[in-house]
């Protein structure tokens, strides 16, 4: 190696190890052995999928002479975490010294070759002593940055091996293999690019009197032709664009959906788009509360991928505007979005409702048959509401239907493939409901792959923004809050959640006297239902036995509609004794 390598790389294993030292960590301390798993692991490589496609290609043409040689390759990504792994250090080794989903950045594993690369951004060796944890002196090490097509650090690929075989051709190893890697994720944008742009061509083609704009996966304008600038203005390229009703939507996407952008028309759109005009999106969600905030970012995340969602949310927090939204920003838009409400449909209709019926298939059906709800959502989203309150029989039913992505109609024999994505939702504690015998828990595996839990009004520290918007878009004269009804909508609980705010606001609006709602124009329900409650105990005065009995006789022969027999049953007494009574109490 060159003097001047030699002491660039002195330097920076010096600067390593002061930086391990400012991290708290010592030589002899035991390193953070913890590694990623299930889903935890599982988001991490599909983030990573493309990366670990190419890379798997490049080393199985290497990985006789890795494995011959006691070598072990692996790739990591951005963060230091191991994706993906080829051989061992040794051929009889028992123990996994680097598996997948241990994290080999500076913070966890002191001074290493994969820690050294994504840091410094360059290839660099770290042999024997050179590693900051004793532990790790056995090892010699070399590894080089993996870049993007667009420039950026995603990850690095690594070579080890026991100190005895250090040698300066494994640096060299890992730059061929991280250019090789490159230059695979490079020529692969470009035939994405190249789909994308004949799929444009190809939708636009009739279209050229039409304003039409093409947004990448961020919403931003990439292109738009010489009518939609008109519209927006010579300069709108690099702009934001929110699509909203009255557009009409075309995405486009390779067979991955990794790569994808949407074509809009400026002009109204078709009856056939009027369905998804009318979903809303991530715009749709107003608050700047943390919380919220959280759960916008997990959508615009979520919406990319094909991973089953629950979302978590007490009645009235808006559980399918975050459903509506997840299809809206994923690569679905533009297909079917069907929600069903299982808490609605009757046990014995839940089957036909889902998958559809033949004709002739029970008493009252349709002459002709039905589509269900997931052949009517193919291709699209399915949002299943209220699904913790789902009959035993009806789950059993939904899980074959997501275990094999078939369907068969009520009465029929054919089966049906279908591609849907499985929103689900509810305002119960699926755990809890297994513990109780009322949900199962294969299902729930089934439907569990990301969860959104949505936070009940009262633990929101953007009440009053909302209530402003509400506000807003009420069909009413402008109106706003005083300071006391201010604090007063602060200071209630909400158990109905969003769904109250806006119908006490609606009823506020309405009351008001000029432009200002005050605090006695806020009327809540369980305040009112309470202080009646409250009212008639104190108006209630104790009845003497004689009127009490007189009472009890008297609403007995009313609901026997006099029948003396009847009544007396009623009371448990005998005929004579009633007529005595009443005869007592001149009845």
């Amino acid at each position: 190696m060159p003097q001047e390598n030699l002491v660039e790389r002195v330097d920076i294993i010096n600067r390593s190890w002061k930086r391990c030292q400012n991290f708290g960590l010592s030589p002899s301390d035991p390193m953070d052995d913890s590694i990623l798993t299930g889903s935890a692991l599982q988001e991490v490589l599909t983030e990573n999928q493309s990366m670990i496609r190419h890379a798997t290609l490049i080393l199985e043409n290497l990985y006789p002479a890795i494995h011959s040689q006691g070598l072990v390759t692996v790739i990591v990504d951005r963060n230091g975490t191991i994706i993906h792994k080829v051989g061992h250090l040794d051929n009889n080794e028992t123990i996994d010294y680097l598996p997948v989903g241990s994290n080999w950045s500076e913070k966890r594993k002191g001074t290493n070759a994969m820690g050294l690369a994504i840091y410094e951004k360059k290839p660099i060796i770290t042999h024997a002593e050179h590693h900051f944890y004793v532990k790790n002196h056995f090892l010699t090490c070399a590894a080089s940055p993996i870049y993007s097509p667009t420039g950026e650090l995603i990850g690095a690929v690594n070579i080890s091996a026991k100190k005895e075989m250090y040698h300066l051709f494994t640096i060299s190893l890992t730059m061929m293999m991280a250019e090789s890697l490159q230059t695979r994720l490079l020529l692969d944008q470009t035939k994405q690019e190249k789909v994308l742009a004949l799929k444009e061509l190809e939708l636009t083609s009739n279209l050229s009197t039409v304003p039409l704009l093409t947004l990448d996966r961020e919403n931003t304008i990439i292109r738009a032709n010489q009518k939609a600038r008109f519209i927006l203005g010579e300069d709108c390229i690099g702009d934001e664009f929110h699509v909203g009703k009255g557009y009409s939507v075309e995405l486009i996407s390779d067979q991955s959906q990794k790569f994808y952008s949407s074509v809009v028309s400026l002009n109204e759109a078709n009856k056939k788009d009027e369905t998804a005009k009318k979903l809303y999106s991530t715009s749709d969600i107003i608050g700047s509360c943390p919380k919220i905030e959280k759960v916008r970012n997990m959508i615009t995340k979520a919406a990319f991928f094909d991973y089953p969602v629950i979302i978590y949310g007490k009645s009235g927090t808006g559980k399918e505007l975050i459903a509506q939204s997840l299809h809206s920003h994923g690569s679905r838009f533009g297909k079917p979005f069907v929600a069903v409400n299982c808490s609605a449909i009757p046990e014995n209709l839940i089957e036909s409702e889902l998958f559809g019926y033949e004709k002739g298939a029970f008493t009252g059906a349709n002459q002709k048959g039905s589509p269900g709800k997931f052949e009517a959502a193919n291709g699209g989203t399915i949002f299943l509401d209220e699904i913790g309150d789902m009959s035993l029989k009806a789950q059993a039913a939904l899980l074959r239907v997501l275990q094999e992505s078939i369907v068969t109609r009520v009465g029929g024999v054919k089966v049906i493939p279908i591609n849907t994505r499985v929103i689900a939702a509810t305002n119960k504690n699926l755990r809890e409901e297994i513990k109780a015998g009322r949900f199962r828990e294969d299902l729930y595996y089934r439907l569990k792959g990301i969860f959104i839990t949505l936070p009940p009004l009262k633990d929101r520290t953007d009440i009053l923004e909302l209530t402003e918007h509400f506000i807003n878009t009420l069909d009413h004269s402008p109106v706003s809050l005083s300071e006391e009804a201010k604090q007063k909508i602060l200071a209630y609980h909400w158990p109905g959640n969003i769904r109250e705010l806006k119908s006490v606001l609606i009823q506020a609006s309405f009351l008001a006297v000029g432009n200002e709602i005050k605090a006695d124009d806020l009327h809540f329900e369980d305040v009112y239902e309470q202080q009646t409650q409250q009212l008639a105990i104190v108006e209630k005065k104790p009845s003497s036995l004689r009127q009490t009995e007189k009472e009890a006789i008297t609403q007995a022969l009313t609901s026997a509609v006099w029948n003396i027999s009847k009544a007396a049953r009623i009371l448990k007494i005998s005929r004579n004794t009633l007529y005595l009574k009443m005869k007592k109490y001149g009845l």
